[in-house]
């Protein structure tokens, strides 16, 4: 039996294979193995550049960002009141706000008014107006006075539910009690569906979005609290496991309940997605030359631009973002890769109006990025303290309290850290200048100008080492490649995500020490 079975094999590989592959165009090839290419080992555009000595530049605000028309809408008067004449014949829509407001506020119940009308008109989810006006439904009455929870209330309801919870696993039955509990019949208890979604979507979610909604919403927690992993991709891995077991064990018990469920301050921020519109302004961030392959149609989800050349890099007066898929991943911590993923349906991602589904994270916003004063001054009551941790991780205490742990690389190998470093002053918006071939300088040096998309990114902070006031010639600095920075060598020092540097410099004072452990 076991022969027969064996021939009938031999047959179908060595007779009907080779027939069928010279009857089925294409089966023959299907049998080789495809190579992919290598990825390359330096960032793109920089492959010679990498060996040059470099310095970073200061530049001038005003060059930064590409000047754009922000078209305005013709208006008509009704009433004395000025109407955009798209909407005369009806009242103009309002645009519901980024995020909660900066402190409480009161909204009183008016016809036609719903929680989840209020919660999108203000920023906050209908959980959060839940809890903060205890209420057991959803049901309100015209003239009701609902509060619409600020910044400070949303954090104090997420550290209240994150110690409830911790003060309700340390009363947890123990031993006997637990065994009894054990043999008591438990109410079964009907589940919520998981709220994917912040606020009301355009579209169906795709089914990718789906399958990656869990480690998304755990990505997009960890990040809002500063534990962050690099571009989120909603998949597992180094830099993911990293910020994760920093986190529990920061904070133990924060992420999940006993029953593994997502905790109560997880929960609170909405979901894992949220919905971002490109506007006109945005336009002002996003390089104007056409990406678009030969046919004229505008690259969807699955085309990606080819990489610069130096020639390019060192012709633009403002390095901006290459596409708006580049734009809006770098706003919203995402993998480009994976807001192309859940993101099928977007044909036009460089044109206003454009509708991308995107991680449920506080944004990167580069028009605020430079707000005075970048640096914080020294509070000796709570005293910060800055460390470098295995070469990439840097983490950032206030007191005893973490409250940055984020990933951080080396720009060129070799490039290492010993003892303890000084924190100086912030070079916003740098640019870099070098002359080149150290054998064959040239006169009038080579100039990357500012932009989110310089190598150093949009930040540089410069360092010292010890009790030396000389500023060394590698800073702490932005990336143009943050899903690449731990791969690819590059120019300038120590590199972070765009995000995650503005951050960092707002957290750190000039003076503070940075220790290499």
């Amino acid at each position: 039996m076991t022969l027969n079975r064996s021939l009938r094999k031999v047959t179908w590989k060595v007779c009907v294979l080779p027939l069928l592959a010279g009857l089925l165009p294409g089966m023959g090839e299907a049998q080789v193995e495809t190579v992919k290419p290598a990825i390359p080992t330096i960032e793109p555009g920089l492959e010679m550049a990498v060996k040059w000595p470099w310095q970073v530049q200061a530049s001038d605000a005003a060059t930064w960002g590409i000047p754009v028309d922000v078209p305005e809408e013709p208006v008509t008067i009704r009433a004395g009141i000025p109407v955009p004449q798209a909407d005369a014949k009806k009242a103009p829509a309002k645009v519901a706000p980024k995020g909660p407001p900066p402190q409480m506020i009161e909204h009183t119940v008016a016809k036609g008014d719903s929680l989840t009308k209020i919660a999108h008109a203000n920023g906050v989810t209908i959980d959060q107006l839940r809890i903060f006006n205890e209420m057991k439904n959803d049901r309100i009455v015209i003239g009701q006075i609902v509060k619409v929870p600020g910044e400070p209330d949303i954090a104090a309801m997420i550290a209240a539910a994150a110690e409830a919870e911790k003060e309700a696993a340390k009363n947890k039955p123990k031993g006997k009690e637990a065994a009894e509990a054990k043999k008591k019949p438990t109410p079964v208890k009907e589940e919520a569906p998981p709220v994917l979604i912040a606020t009301k979507p355009h579209r169906a979610l795709p089914p990718a979005a789906w399958g990656a909604s869990s480690l998304v919403l755990i990505q997009a927690y960890l990040d809002r609290q500063g534990f962050t992993i690099g571009p989120i991709d909603g998949t597992a891995g180094p830099m993911y496991d990293a910020a994760y077991k920093s986190f529990e064990k920061a904070y133990p018990g924060q992420l999940h309940t006993p029953e593994g469920q997502p905790s109560a301050a997880m929960r609170s921020i909405g979901g894992p997605y949220v919905e971002y519109t490109l506007t006109a302004a945005d336009m002002r961030w996003i390089s104007p030359h056409d990406s678009a392959p030969a046919g004229g149609k505008a690259k969807g989800a699955k085309a990606v631009e080819p990489p610069p050349t130096f020639e390019e890099l060192t012709k633009e007066p403002f390095m901006a973002y290459r596409s708006g898929w580049e734009f809006v991943a770098e706003k919203f911590h995402a993998a480009e890769s994976f807001l192309r993923h859940i993101n099928p349906g977007v044909k036009n991602p460089n044109t206003p109006g454009a509708i991308f589904l995107v991680p449920n994270v506080l944004p990167f916003e580069i028009e605020k990025a430079f707000e005075e004063p970048l640096q914080p001054a020294a509070d000796p009551a709570a005293p910060v303290s800055a460390s470098v941790v295995g070469f990439n991780r840097l983490i950032i205490h206030k007191g005893e309290k973490i409250v940055a742990n984020m990933p951080l690389s080396a720009a060129r190998p070799g490039l290492r850290g010993r003892k303890t470093w000084k924190i100086l002053d912030v070079i916003p918006r740098p640019a870099m200048a070098s002359t080149g071939d150290p054998a064959a300088p040239m006169t009038v040096p080579y100039r990357l100008h500012a932009g989110p998309n310089n190598p150093v990114g949009i930040l540089w902070i410069n360092l010292a080492k010890g009790g030396d006031p000389k500023v060394l010639p590698y800073g702490l600095h932005g990336t143009s490649i943050p899903g690449a920075m731990t791969k690819q060598e590059s120019i300038g020092g120590f590199r972070m995500t765009n995000w995650d540097i503005a951050r960092v410099v707002r957290l750190l004072p000039a003076g503070t020490d940075l220790k290499w452990e």
